[in-house]
């Protein structure tokens, strides 16, 4: 170090040096923490998946046990005949509405209303 305070050149090799070596350092931080984000959003990503995949399996247990449940004070052909057609109500009447706002959308596109 004693050599480098009497040689100029010298101390500014050594400011070089360790200016590199901060720099380096510096990506080598970053590209971590990017690292880390990466891995977090994949498991994000991983976990909603799962979540979407899984989600009809929750319906048709909810929709088993409604007819569980009805099969206990009527006969099961039944209760699964009640399941079913309020599905298919509850189905009927979103389609009937998806068709509504389409055509409204439809007929506002065609006269240029907003």
């Amino acid at each position: 170090m004693n050599a480098t305070l009497n040689n100029p050149i010298a101390a500014g090799r050594e400011v070089a040096d360790h200016l590199a070596r901060l720099a380096r350092l510096e990506v080598e931080l970053q590209a971590a923490r990017l690292k880390g984000r990466a891995v977090g959003l994949g498991v994000g990503a991983g976990l909603a998946l799962l979540a979407v995949l899984l989600a009809p399996l929750l319906v048709v247990m909810l929709l088993a046990t409604v007819a569980a449940a009805l099969a206990t004070v009527l006969p099961v052909w039944l209760a699964i005949l009640i399941v079913g057609g309020v599905l298919l109500l509850l189905i009927g009447g979103v389609a009937a509405a998806a068709v509504v706002l389409i055509g409204r959308a439809a007929k506002r596109g065609a006269n240029g209303d907003r």
